[in-house]
């Protein structure tokens, strides 16, 4: 008995906004994923956050 073998081609609709988010995910968790290197540690040193983004403490 013969094997079948089905090729099938997939078609991406590279116009579609949801194709659109994907590579924005997929970009972000890149970069998200990578360490940084010694020389953007120290160009980009630790800063307090804004007092809006935090709660009150008191």
């Amino acid at each position: 008995m013969k094997n079948k073998r089905l090729n099938r081609i997939i078609k991406i609709n590279r116009k579609g906004d949801q194709w659109k988010l994907q590579q924005l995910f997929g970009e972000l968790a890149e970069r998200l994923n990578r360490l940084p290197d010694a020389d953007e540690v120290r160009r980009n040193p630790l800063r307090s956050a804004p007092a809006g983004l935090t709660k009150m403490v008191f």
